[in-house]
């Protein structure tokens, strides 16, 4: 099913030219879709294996959002790979995930840069996982950040499916426009750099543009979910983390980007409403991720949103 904005709802998310047949607008019936019955005689391992690369000792947050948003998923296991003061702090408030020193290669998904800090260790780090890992290798922050400043013509090295997650600043650092080009023109400049570079790009915004550039026809989707209470420090961080954990859990990248973004939209208008857009926090929003689910997934239709 296809959700129509219109015109004027358009314009108010910044989007300004016409949408042509190849853009998708999901409704909530097709986000249910990605999140099926689960089977009663599964185990831990049927669910996948999210690992995060994240935090450091200025950004232990970021690492803290990332997990818990992932916990949340539904994936089978959370992985986080961090500074050891990042553990110290962070194993007794999540004795549910699992800490490593390096990067776990047997991992369904890997989302990297979350808090991790712009540096050449970081860029290198990357560069291993796109020439060594084989499975959805998510880069987002100082992962970008570390691309525009040694060097993004790795991605084009890569082994594995990629996806960027950047707003219109990191995209700005990236494709070398202006902020004002991009958010003038998000769609044509997502999917311009999503097919040279066989990457798949969610372009964070008020309305998100997600491309898959890596075949040869390019799906696009927009998520027009979500409130102000996302423009706030720590959205992306949880973002990463949902988004590892449900492409972890099986869903393709495209699709797994496309259901993380409508999730988080939901729970970030859910928080708002009841804490208002000003004062809802990162953590209110994380705590009505699992309300989004439920209205999502829920078998009365009357009470989907």
């Amino acid at each position: 099913m296809k959700e129509k904005l219109s015109k004027k709802q358009l314009e108010e998310l910044g989007i300004t030219c016409p949408l042509d047949g190849g853009v998708k607008i999901y409704s909530p019936r097709d986000i249910a879709e990605f999140y099926p019955v689960r089977p009663r005689n599964s185990h831990k391992g049927t669910f996948g294996s999210a690992n995060l690369i994240a935090g450091s000792a200025q950004y232990a947050g970021a690492a803290a959002l990332s997990v818990c948003a992932a916990l949340k998923s539904g994936c089978g296991y959370v992985k986080l790979t961090t500074a050891n003061e990042v553990k110290t702090v962070l194993v007794p408030a999540f004795p549910q995930a699992i800490f490593f020193d390096k990067p776990d290669l047997s991992s369904n998904a890997i989302a990297v840069g979350m808090g991790c800090g712009t540096t050449e260790e970081l860029y290198g780090t990357v560069k291993f996982l796109l020439k060594n890992y084989s499975g959805t290798l998510i880069i987002d922050a100082d992962g970008l950040n570390a691309l525009s400043v040694f060097g993004k013509d790795i991605l084009k090295e890569k082994n594995c499916k990629v996806i960027l997650t950047p707003h219109a600043k990191e995209f700005s650092r990236l494709n070398g426009l202006t902020v004002e080009q991009i958010t003038a023109s998000p769609i044509e400049a997502a999917r311009k750099f999503a097919s040279e570079y066989k990457v798949i790009l969610l372009l964070k915004g008020a309305a998100t543009v997600i491309c898959d550039g890596s075949e040869k026809e390019i799906k696009t989707a927009l998520n027009v979910r979500g409130s102000s209470a996302l423009a706030k420090a720590g959205s992306g961080d949880m973002l990463s983390g949902y988004l590892c954990g449900t492409a972890a859990r099986g869903l393709n990248p495209f699709d797994a980007c496309v259901c993380a973004t409508y999730t988080m939209g939901l729970a970030a208008e859910l928080a708002a409403k009841r804490k208002t857009d000003y004062c809802a926090t990162a953590q209110d929003i994380l705590e009505k991720i699992h309300f989004a689910v439920k209205r999502l997934t829920t078998q009365n239709p009357s009470d989907r949103i």
